[in-house]
């Protein structure tokens, strides 16, 4: 039940409608059977909506639908061959035939009779097997329906913000009582287990993420780690995964012998939380964490969420915090709250009380089943006629269903539009608590078929409007730590079983390959994700390929195959519609891939390819090809520009040379990452891309382009108008010139050229919010980032970063972007003053109000900026600058003798700043909102004051260090709100702080928490309301010392 019949259908109708126009059953030889084809379909149609409403308690209904979705299948095959055919034979100047297509040139099949000859049979074929099921339809008692179209009260062009779902005193008390617990001292050992029990669905997850956001656990954990750990761990996932959080990289080990000492070594003498959320299996704890966590200093804690309790008991939590289900009011403030898009609905909804009591009290308390509910009340009116019919509906009492899998959740699936359906069964198909980024998981929805574009919208906007939907239906939950909320989600592991139960006669997820996975296979396999790191065993899984002919999806990660082996199983898969091959060991992809014809989505991301065969010219439906990271991959054949149907290159940190010439005609490119130009006057420019076929591009989004520095021949005198200026749905913009050994490794006509390249050819459309600058050599930033022009040109840039620019002193007006929200400047040698020209301001001649310049900037990081000595700010009657900053990160410039004055005056907002090897750097003062201040690497600082809500002070990097600065012992007493002191020092200033006449501790004894630690891995671990120091530094000739500064 992978695929949903109902858009199924009616796409393959509409098909079959232009083939009637086209005549095509009087070329085919076979008159009139396309209209029954049809007809016999559009019957069918009808009784659709019901048949799938009664499938999973009606076993006759159920095998008529699995019958007719075999059909169905072979029908969209012999259309797609079809489709195929027709664009080959159709004359080289007619203009491409999209994948969604259904137009059919008549004369393009008299070329090939005896082509025509074999689809006829199969049509005539299709018809008999069509007939037989039509008559079992009457038999069945199915009734006509039709599907309610929904509209939901939410807006499209509304940004949905995803909001707590916290509610009641209770869990905030209860999330209160774990941080206690998780922050008292308990010197009975180094790290100490607790847990959070409940049934799925009931909250765990939420509490503890509540709990690990707490401000007193980011005070009293120097480090704080998630990891899912979930059914399907591997070792080796669950130790990588502890390493990423931890802010180390495992690059790329596999193996624990490896793995398990970056663990110890990150974590020793380290104060720290793990959160291991959704544990299935104690043996995590005893036989593969217990030891490389052993090492943390006194006061580490692990914090598990599991559905069995017997687990806490085999891993000795010191405590067990059982989650009950929420009271009836709870239930309500929930459920009201997922079901009202503003106050006045929220408020409105009081009337509807009385029936909203009745639903939750159907949902039983579990906070899951009630958002989900609340995501099918928000497509409804606020009535009660509306909540009264969800109320009474049948799918609160299905049976059948998954083991925790309540009546809730099926009825949230069964409420969605049919082309939600499909996309919502496809996440299943991952493995659990996979990230799906939203970009990626459109692409494959629209691979599928599952994304009709509606009016003016691509195909990419409507499948990231389904994505939406899905998050405001709490079906996909967003990831609270992204960048930007709504990007990443998960499936909640209850949903991801309702999906596996729903596509049990199609698809199949395995985990393990060695573990018989194939006898479990349905007789006819649609779909299948296998997830297999380094495993061994794919031989097993290629002859257990051979019968599974039927197959249309193949998710393959990070398994180890040889050429060999891709080839022995592509062979078989020839009606593949989706290959998902990311992180294989794959360096050659086989001639024979060029025989799926069906193909729509090929990813060899992040594998070991070094070619792609000249036959990826014959897949002709091809609409995502994606590359990215194959750092071996360097050539990229001609026969690419004949993928007429593609819509995603991306060629990303892929060493390729070039692209060849010919990429303009892919007027369906919505995303080109990796885009090559061709040699400035070389022999070969005939033959590669150039900057003038971009331009062509009028459906792209998301462009970068590479070795900008070829691209002189594109400046062409008299020559004014961008070669972007077409490309009007571009969002995302990266502009690339290849690195230099030094700035001054290119001559004066090299950097005239790249000045003129960038004023004329590469000015970016308005529609662009996102833009990047690497490796830019010219002396001067481009004229369209000048002051008179940048606001207008640029009104939409949201997100700005500018890599290497090592050549322009000055930095462009970017204060005059009115929407500019992130910035990163990163490595500019030859600025030595930041300037007025930074905020584009001027001074005001007249009684106009200030201007408010950077006025949604809230991210801004400076990093390699060795020769910055000065930062200026905006006098008064220029404007207010950085109202909203929230972070600041200065890194690498270690000439910069002060911060703006201007800056703590204006930057009201400003919470942490962060220092790294600012060495000239004296004072920091007047912030009277920062809370975390991070110094780092060397420092010249002498006064750091008027910090009133400062509560994390981190000194990292400080191994020339000796003694303690004079800013930080006379200045501490005005750091009223200081929580937390870290430092990072020398083994003698360590030692120094054990010594029993220490004055340098005296200074800092009265702060809450104190953690010292060299670059040994001893440390100092101080908690002043317990009065505990302690340390894993012990000489044997300051035992008596030690012990005594622990009883003080």
């Amino acid at each position: 039940m992978a695929i949903v019949l109902c858009p199924f259908v009616s796409r393959l109708v509409n098909t079959l409608i232009h083939m009637v126009e086209e005549e095509m059953d009087m070329v085919l030889g076979v008159p009139g059977e396309i209209q029954k084809l049809q007809r016999t379909l559009r019957k069918i149609q009808l009784v659709l909506h019901d048949a799938e409403q009664r499938r999973i308690e009606d076993e006759a209904i159920d095998e008529w639908l699995r019958e007719l979705k075999d059909v169905m299948y072979d029908a969209d095959d012999v259309l797609d061959e079809c489709r195929n055919a027709a664009e080959k034979w159709t004359p080289r100047e007619s203009p491409p035939m999209p994948s969604t297509s259904c137009r059919f040139p008549v004369f393009a099949w008299f070329r090939e009779v005896k082509f025509t000859h074999e689809v006829g049979v199969k049509v005539k074929h299709l018809n008999r097997r069509l007939e037989e099921i039509s008559v079992m339809r009457s038999k069945l008692d199915l009734k006509v329906s039709a599907e309610r179209r929904m509209v939901s009260r939410v807006s499209r062009k509304t940004s949905h913000v995803v909001e707590s779902d916290i509610v009641g005193v209770g869990v905030d008390e209860d999330a209160r009582g774990l941080v206690e617990l998780l922050t008292k001292e308990d010197v009975s050992a180094n790290v100490v287990v607790l847990a959070i029990v409940g049934i799925g669905g009931i909250g765990k997850t939420t509490l503890a993420q509540k709990v690990f956001d707490d401000d007193k656990i980011k005070a009293n954990f120097r480090t704080t780690m998630w990891v899912c750990v979930s059914q399907e761990f591997t070792e080796t996932d669950l130790l990588r995964d502890i390493v990423t959080s931890a802010g180390g990289s495992h690059g790329g080990a596999q193996s624990r012998t490896l793995l398990e000492p970056m663990v110890e070594g990150l974590l020793k003498g380290n104060k720290f939380l793990l959160v291991l959320d959704d544990v299935w299996r104690a043996e995590i704890w005893d036989d593969l964490l217990r030891n490389p966590l052993r090492g943390g200093a006194a006061g580490c804690r692990v914090l598990v969420t599991t559905r069995n309790e017997g687990i806490t008991k085999q891993m000795k939590a010191v405590h067990v915090h059982r989650v009950n289900l929420l009271p009836p009011e709870d239930c309500w403030s929930l459920l009201c709250r997922k079901a009202t898009t503003n106050a006045d609905e929220e408020r409105d909804a009081q009337n509807l009380k009385d029936i909203g009591l009745k639903i939750v009290e159907k949902c039983q308390g579990l906070p899951l089943a009630i958002k989900t509910i609340g995501g099918v009340l928000c497509t409804k009116e606020l009535s009660r006629t509306a909540w009264e019919e969800v109320l009474r509906s049948v799918a609160w009492s299905q049976t059948g269903l998954p083991e925790g899998v309540h009546g809730a959740l099926y009825l949230s699936y069964a409420d969605l539009p049919a082309h939600l359906k499909q996309c919502f069964l496809y996440c299943a198909l991952f493995r659990e608590d996979y990230a799906f980024v939203r970009a990626y998981i459109v692409q494959l929805w629209i691979a599928e078929g599952f994304v009709h574009a509606e009016g003016d919208l691509t195909l990419e906007a409507t499948g990231e409007e389904y994505f939406r939907e899905l998050v405001r239906r709490s079906l996909l939950q967003p990831d609270p730590h992204h960048l930007y909320v709504g990007w990443s989600c998960t499936m909640h592991d209850l949903l991801r079983s309702l999906g596996h139960f729903l596509t049990r006669d199609e698809s199949l997820v395995v985990r393990d390959v060695q573990k018989g996975w194939a006898n479990a296979a349905p007789i006819k396999l649609r779909r299948l994700s296998i997830v297999a790191p380094d495993s061994k065993e794919i031989e097993r899984f290629v002859s257990s390929t051979k019968s599974q002919e039927s197959t249309r999806t193949l998710l393959l990660e990070g398994a180890r195959a040889d050429g060999k082996d891709i080839d022995d199983y592509l062979r078989n898969l020839l009606r593949l519609r989706v290959l998902y091959l990311e992180k294989a060991k794959i360096q050659i992809l086989p001639q024979h891939i060029g025989n799926l014809i069906h193909l729509r989505y090929l990813n060899l991301s992040h594998s070991d390819l070094k070619e792609l065969p000249d036959s990826i010219r014959n897949l002709k439906n091809l609409q995502f090809l994606l590359l990215f990271g194959c750092r071996a991959l360097k050539y990229i054949p001609k026969g690419i520009v004949k993928l007429r149907n593609l819509r995603t290159l991306n060629l990303r940190d892929a060493p390729v040379d070039s692209l060849p010439s010919g990429m303009g005609r892919l007027e369906h490119l919505n995303v080109l990452n990796g885009l090559v130009v061709n040699r400035v006057g070389g022999d070969t420019s005939n033959d590669s891309c150039s900057l003038e076929e971009v331009g062509s591009l009028h459906k792209l989004r998301d462009l970068s382009i590479y070795k900008l520095e070829r691209a002189g021949i594109e400046a062409e005198p008299g020559r004014t108008a961008s070669r972007l200026e077409g490309n009007q749905n571009l969002e995302y913009l990266d502009l690339h010139c290849s690195p230099r050994p030094t700035s001054d490794a290119c001559t004066e006509e090299e950097t005239e050229r790249i000045e003129k390249v960038f004023d004329t050819a590469l000015r970016p459309p308005s529609s662009v919010h996102t833009l990047r600058f690497q490796n830019f050599f010219g002396r001067r930033y481009p004229r369209w980032l000048a002051p008179t022009s940048i606001g207008t040109l640029l009104p939409n840039i949201r997100h700005l970063e500018l890599h290497n620019c090592d050549r322009c002193p000055r930095l462009p007006p970017l204060g005059k972007l009115p929407g500019l929200d992130f910035l990163l400047i990163a490595g500019a040698p030859a600025v030595a003053t930041i300037g007025l020209e930074f905020f584009g301001s001027e001074a005001q001649k007249s009684k106009r109000p200030s201007p408010v310049l950077f006025p949604k900037l809230t991210r801004l990081y400076l990093k390699r900026m060795p020769n910055l000595e000065r930062w200026r700010w905006v006098a008064e009657d220029e404007g207010v600058a950085m109202p909203r900053l929230n972070k600041l990160v200065l890194a690498d410039s270690p000439k910069l003798e002060s911060l703006p004055e201007g800056l703590s005056r204006h930057a009201t907002c400003l919470t942490t700043l962060h220092l790294k090897n600012v060495g000239a750097l004296k004072s920091i003062r007047g912030f009277p909102s920062v809370r975390n201040l991070r110094v780092c690497g060397e420092s010249g600082l002498e006064i750091v004051t008027d910090l009133p809500a400062l509560e994390v002070l981190q000194l990292e990097r400080w191994w020339h260090v000796l003694s303690l600065p004079e800013w930080l012992l006379g200045g501490l007493p005005c750091l009223t709100a200081l929580q937390r002191l870290d430092i990072e020092c020398s083994n003698q200033l360590l030692r120094r702080f054990l010594q029993k006449d220490a004055k340098d501790w005296s200074k800092i004894e009265h702060l809450p928490i104190v953690y010292i630690k060299d670059d040994r891995h001893n440390y100092v671990n101080y908690i002043k309301q317990s009065y505990n120091l302690e340390t894993n530094l012990v000489d044997d000739d300051e035992d008596e010392d030690v012990a005594a500064e622990d009883n003080d």
